[in-house]
């Protein structure tokens, strides 16, 4: 199996107490050639908090040494030298493909194989990550998914599954299996509008338009900037305090994102057939 990524975890942490040895962590695989999550740069099996099982990466653990020790700078250096150092990210919740397999990594929802048939039953305890197999992903399957209502465990539909879980699994099938989902939304046409709200975009790749930022918990931090493609200049809202000067009245902010910069989409007519998505 191909060594796809390394990963050095452990040592000093910015938020203080004690030192754990430093370990490299390897994933191998034998299908990443076949893999969309591979081809966006990122990886199942990469380690995170919210990181799931995949049936096919294989991660393995060498365990180093703490900055005490005299192995630790060649520990270190040996690792960080790998030709796959640090070269995927670990895998979003997203849709993908590995194979012959689709992956469902979705909340609030379980999928079962049994007999030649995928059966859908509400929150339960199953992998995060689901494998169904490609040929029974079909365009009924994925209408089930899209009309199904989970059930809380202590009563009540789960709402947030119809109102973001859904739209996130179509934009994702949109973008991951393309042909699957123009089969779906031609015999399903009510399903074709997407609600792209919510979701993660590079900013230089977005429609010029107004820019938010939302905060739920403390409104008063909101922000509204404009963005022409090139330049975000401010709108109204809430903006930090300047040193320079203790008495003040804002005419013009005017800053120039990065390429990897971030937003937040507010309006589905930001997107567009250009548009990146980071989720």
């Amino acid at each position: 199996m191909t060594e796809i990524n390394v990963g050095l975890y452990g040592g000093k942490s910015i938020f203080g107490g004690k030192e754990t040895p430093l370990r490299a962590s390897i994933v191998s695989c034998e299908m990443f050639n076949e893999c969309s999550y591979y081809k966006a740069g990122t990886c199942l099996a990469v380690l995170s908090p919210s990181s799931g099982r995949c049936k096919f990466g294989k991660v393995s653990t060498v365990n180093g040494y703490t900055s005490r020790a005299r192995k630790y700078s060649d520990f270190q250096s040996k690792w960080k030298s790998h030709e796959s150092y640090g070269k995927l990210k670990d895998a979003p919740t997203k849709l993908g493909v590995i194979n012959e397999d689709v992956v469902f990594p979705y909340s609030f929802i379980t999928l079962k194989v049994e007999n030649e048939t995928v059966t859908v039953d509400g929150p339960g305890f199953a992998d995060k990550n689901q494998f169904i197999p490609k040929n029974m992903f079909n365009v009924e399957l994925i209408h089930k998914l899209c009309i199904y209502r989970p059930q809380a465990f202590f009563g009540g539909t789960i709402q947030s599954y119809k109102d973001e879980v859904v739209p996130l699994f179509l934009s994702h099938l949109k973008e991951v299996m393309p042909e699957l989902y123009a089969e779906f939304t031609e015999r399903y046409p009510q399903f074709k509008e997407i609600d792209y709200v919510g979701r993660k975009a590079l900013l230089k790749t977005i429609a010029p338009s107004k820019v938010e930022f939302r905060s739920k918990r403390y409104p008063n931090l909101n922000e509204t900037w404009d963005w022409d493609g090139t330049h975000l200049t401010y709108q109204s809202g809430y903006v930090s305090r300047f040193k320079v000067a203790d008495d003040y009245e804002i005419v013009e902010i005017t800053i120039e994102p990065k390429d990897n910069t971030k937003i937040i989409i507010t309006n589905n007519e930001q997107v567009t057939e250009r548009t990146v998505f980071l989720d």
